[in-house]
């Protein structure tokens, strides 16, 4: 009997990521997944309702966002966004634009800025933004959204007094966030927003991702939004859900189908390197009043790490400072090495502050790292010296330490606190320099990566982390037709344009959910 393939593409470079250098030139899809993989003369007697000629371009695993808060990043679209403001007059004259078209009394929410940018490097504060309005209740949020700053209003309203400056940290927040009404009050808004977010991703070459709930800032990631665009036909990615609460009744990491599974229980160590809320051991080297911030005793993250392992829900800890990536590594002994389960996948979130002991103590552990490649594109590796000091510096973001001591790294962008284009967190992976190619031979070059490894992060590791290798993350026989097609060759790319490299199509199930206009 013979096998009609639904596409049959040739005349490509077809970079499989099974291992390194694997290139093939065609591949045929049928029912949504893989039908054949080899050279055009080895699928030649395999006939196809439709031939498309590559043209010898570059084909690649779609890509998987391992860390993002889908749903946050929506509604950013909403908020003013403060990337761009390199000052905080200029931050404050995008706050102040937005007021004149703003009725008194409704609330106006800023997210994105980095007063690392600012020439005196200081935050805003509450007497600033009452400069803005008096009338209209005003939080902004630093782009890692762990630190905040709201207006005299905004804190009468949350019932905050005595905090003149207006700066909140960590959960400090909470009670701002959770009085500003719902920027996306219907389910249906929510939907929209949702699947317009998904569109860029489409764009990025990203078929999947793992969505992330934001407790710090008390934005939920609501599971029915893309259960509805399922149901609806518009979910156009692939969603493994992690939440920051446990299931309800006996629901274990993998329940779902192949567009929305179950995944990890997400918690948090501590805070974030920006703001000096990560929990480090040594007091920072540009403040050291303060080191930082524990989001949860050890013993606290212990009892949660076992209740959620005990379950057999995959456990993920968000720890960025050494001193929370050894309360992370303590609770991950606690439960793996007192009662050993097969398979369990831990998943340390950013562990961006390591040191060598921890380190040691990973690799011998069933520990895999999402870190965030593009953090070293952006502002960070100028400040990042500064909070640690030479010598602890060189243990962070140390990724090519850790994959030399066997550790597994995905690949994530934490978006809305960074762009979600794979293309550019493979190179800030590869080169570790600045989006203006600074510094020359990169930040710490001795971390940097290969290509290869960089798309492995975003590909075939990225699946194995959701217990996914099976279905996806390589162009094989028998897996999910989740492929892109690319306009120039990564492996042929060299530096800032590397990161410029346009997705040309994007395909989901053999579907076709991005396609660039010529």
């Amino acid at each position: 009997m013979i096998v009609w393939a639904d596409k049959k593409y040739i005349n490509g470079k077809i970079y499989t990521i099974k291992e390194e250098g694997d290139c093939q030139e065609a591949f045929c899809v049928k029912d949504g997944k893989i039908l054949a993989v080899g050279t055009e003369e080895s699928l030649n007697e395999i006939p196809a309702k439709e031939v498309i000629d590559l043209q010898g371009k570059t084909v690649l695993p779609g890509f998987i966002d391992c860390h993002q808060h889908a749903l946050e990043y929506a509604r950013t679209k909403m908020e003013v966004d403060l990337r761009f403001a390199n000052s905080k007059e200029e931050l404050l004259d995008a706050l102040r634009k937005k007021a004149k078209e703003t009725k008194p009394g409704m609330w106006i929410k800023g997210s994105g800025f980095d007063h690392e940018k600012f020439p005196d490097k200081q935050l805003p504060s509450a007497e600033d933004l009452d400069q803005v309005s008096t009338v209209h209740p005003i939080v902004i949020s630093r782009y890692c959204v762990h630190y905040h700053v709201a207006n005299s209003l905004a804190m009468e309203i949350a019932k905050i007094h005595d905090n003149p400056s207006g700066i909140l940290r960590e959960k400090a927040v909470q009670p701002v966030m959770e009085a500003i009404p719902d920027l996306l009050p219907t389910e249906e808004e929510k939907k929209e927003a949702m699947a317009k977010a998904i569109a860029e991703m489409n764009s990025c070459g990203i078929t999947g991702i793992h969505a992330i709930e934001a407790n710090v800032t008390n934005i939920k990631e609501y599971l029915y939004v893309y259960q509805d665009l399922e149901a609806e036909d518009r979910l156009n990615v692939r969603v493994y859900f992690c939440p920051d609460s446990l299931p309800p009744f006996g629901m274990k990491t993998g329940f779902g189908n192949e567009k929305i599974r179950y995944g990890f229980y997400k918690m948090f160590a501590d805070g974030s390197l920006g703001p000096r809320t990560a929990a480090l051991s040594k007091p920072y080297s540009d403040m050291p009043q303060t080191s930082g911030i524990m989001a949860n005793t050890p013993q606290r993250l212990k009892e949660m790490c076992k209740k959620a392992y005990d379950m057999g829900l995959q456990v993920g800890i968000h720890a960025i400072g050494d001193k929370g990536i050894e309360a992370a590594v303590d609770a991950i002994e606690e439960c793996y090495l007192k009662n050993p389960r097969k398979d369990p996948r831990f998943r340390l979130i950013h562990g961006m502050c390591m040191r060598p002991d921890l380190i040691e103590r990973i690799e011998k552990l069933p520990v895999m790292i999402d870190i965030q490649p593009s953090f070293t594109s952006n502002n960070n590796i100028w400040w990042s010296q500064d909070r640690l000091g030479k010598e602890r510096v060189k243990y962070s973001y140390a990724w090519r330490m850790l994959m030399d001591h066997g550790i597994m790294l995905t690949g994530s962008s934490d978006t809305p606190v960074e762009n979600f284009s794979p293309m550019l967190g493979i190179y800030s992976v590869v080169y570790r320099q600045d989006r203006t190619g600074k510094p020359e031979g990169g930040w710490m070059p001795e971390q940097r990566v290969s290509v290869y490894e960089a798309i492995s992060m975003y590909t075939k590791n990225a699946a194995y982390a959701s217990y996914e290798e099976k279905r996806k993350g390589t162009i094989e026989q028998g897996k999910l037709a989740d492929y892109i097609i690319l306009e120039a060759d990564p492996f042929e790319t060299k530096g800032l344009a590397l990161k410029d490299i346009k997705v040309l199509e994007t395909c989901l199930g053999g579907k076709t959910v991005f396609k660039r206009e010529r």
